[in-house]
Order: structure tokens, then sequence, then C-alpha cells
């Protein structure tokens, strides 16, 4: 993810659990592999997918090489790890 105030974050998959329907994408748990900038993305160390509708794609291509857009939406949350104190 990047935001408009130049932070940016890369994660890769923790884990992963089914959507509601097999017709969601799953849900997943992201760790955080590497930060830049100094905004609303620094110190996020975890990312979230949740509540996922949509997203699997039914069938096949129309012809190889083609695009095929299959719409979703899905609730994203970031986490910071909490200051030690």
């Amino acid at each position: 993810w990047e935001m408009a105030d130049g932070s940016a974050i890369v994660a890769k998959v923790a884990g992963r659990a089914p959507g509601a329907t097999g017709g969601d994408i799953p849900l997943l748990k992201l760790e955080v592999t590497s930060q830049r900038g100094q905004g609303q993305l620094s110190g996020v160390a975890t990312v979230q997918r949740l509540n996922t509708k949509g997203g699997v794609a039914e069938g096949t291509c129309n012809r190889a090489g083609a695009f095929l857009n299959v719409p979703y939406s899905a609730d994203y949350v970031f986490f910071r790890k909490a200051p030690f104190l």
C-alpha cells in the first residue's frame, strides 16, 4: 500500500481463512515486510483483510492473455505494535 503522504508498506501472507461464501476471496492476515516514509503507514506491522464479498473468478478466460476483472469489496485494517513502556 502507498499513501499520498509518501508512506508505503509491503506485506506477505501470514494466514488465511475462507470467505463467507464460495464466491468470496479469502480473509487474510498479512505481516509487513518493508516500510518507507514517516506518514500514516509508519509503524504498521500487520494488515488484515476482512469482510470480503466477491472476487472469485468463475469459468475461463475468453482467450489466452485476456484480462478478467472480478469485482470485490473488503475491509482492510492496519495494526501498529503497542509502544513498549
